[in-house]
């Protein structure tokens, strides 16, 4: 026969199944919940007058729009926490993936250098021409 502390001891799956559950089903549910209901509430109360039905779509914009910018933020700080993660990686990175990583390098600086290499004339004539404009708008 088991004893009641036997019997209430739960598998780790369990816990977890439960956990997730409680602490992150429920509240997106009830918050969804939530929104919809004042959502319908919304439109059952503004579906009568234009005017504040008109204030009420601006207003649902908003909240359209809102979310978004959010997501946006959470994806810029994701970017963000990438680099700063990658570059603390590469010093703990085994010796062969660092000379990956530094052939990947030259290769970017070679290629930078010959889309270079075209533009160097231009840019030195435009600037030598540049210092003969400042010379002569000087006298």
């Amino acid at each position: 026969m088991k004893t009641k502390k036997e019997q209430d001891v739960l598998e780790p799956e369990q816990l977890h199944k439960k956990q997730t559950s409680l602490q992150v089903l429920l509240p997106i549910i009830g918050a969804g919940v939530i929104c919809l209901s004042v959502f319908v509430l919304l439109l059952v109360s503004t579906s009568t007058e234009t005017q504040s039905t008109e204030q009420w779509a601006q207003i649902s914009t908003m909240f359209l729009i809102l979310p978004a910018l959010f997501l946006g933020l959470v994806c810029l700080a994701f970017l963000i926490l990438l680099g700063i993660v990658a570059g603390k990686w590469n010093n703990n990175w085994p010796p062969a993936f660092q000379k990956f990583r530094l052939m990947v390098i030259n290769f970017e600086k070679n290629i930078q250098g010959l889309a270079q290499k075209p533009a160097q004339p231009l840019i030195k004539m435009k600037s030598f021409m540049a210092g003969i404009k400042a010379i002569f708008k000087r006298q």
